[in-house]
């Protein structure tokens, strides 16, 4: 996880041109914990900088949750850059890095900090259903809120509609599959693309 920051979040925010969304998304990055959604408010945020993406599947060491959502933003970023270059297609941006950027935030609400590691909370909500109630709590663009509601695709409870909320689940997706414990080899990873 070597060169990865917070701060590098913070940069990829940034580059949202729509300055309110953009200052939602950087506040809801630097202060979950200030939830405005009474669900949230039961249980105490952990820091984004230091939990894990999962407690059994990707991303587990410390960091990983940092790790993971800026890999998938960077992914989602330059596929949109060159499906827009080649295909001469219009993606909206601003909605799909706010969207990759937030779309774990509800896992800061269901881990926590116990004596063998991190475990999940008593929460009875998945962290992709606390982060769409808290992001609507927060005013957030439908757009970006169906992106994070989205993020777990077709199978989901609310599959991808827009060509954003699909790109997105695809490279979430991806990246959690080579997050995951054991590094895959050039063969593996073959497959796991479905091109092996």
């Amino acid at each position: 996880m070597a060169g990865n920051t917070f701060q590098d979040l913070v940069k990829l925010a940034d580059g949202i041109k729509d300055a309110k969304l953009r200052k939602m998304t950087v506040d809801l990055l630097k202060s979950p914990g200030e939830a405005r959604s009474p669900v949230f408010k039961k249980y105490k945020a952990v820091d984004f900088k230091t939990v894990p993406a999962a407690v059994s599947f990707h991303h587990l060491d410390k960091g990983g949750l940092l790790e993971h959502t800026l890999a998938t933003a960077r992914m989602c970023i330059a596929v949109a850059e060159a499906l827009e270059k080649t295909y001469k297609v219009k993606l909206d941006m601003d909605s799909l890095v706010s969207g990759a950027l937030i779309h774990d935030i509800g896992k800061l609400y269901t881990m926590k900090k116990g004596k063998a590691g991190w475990e999940n909370t008593e929460s009875l909500l998945d962290h992709t259903m606390l982060g769409t109630a808290e992001l609507y709590a927060r005013g957030f663009p439908e757009k970006v809120v169906h992106i994070v509601a989205s993020h777990f695709g077709e199978e989901g409870p609310t599959p991808p509609q827009t060509i954003e909320a699909l790109l997105f689940h695809k490279m979430d997706n991806l990246d959690a599959r080579l997050g995951t414990p054991q590094q895959p080899e050039q063969a593996d990873l073959l497959k796991m693309l479905g091109l092996g």
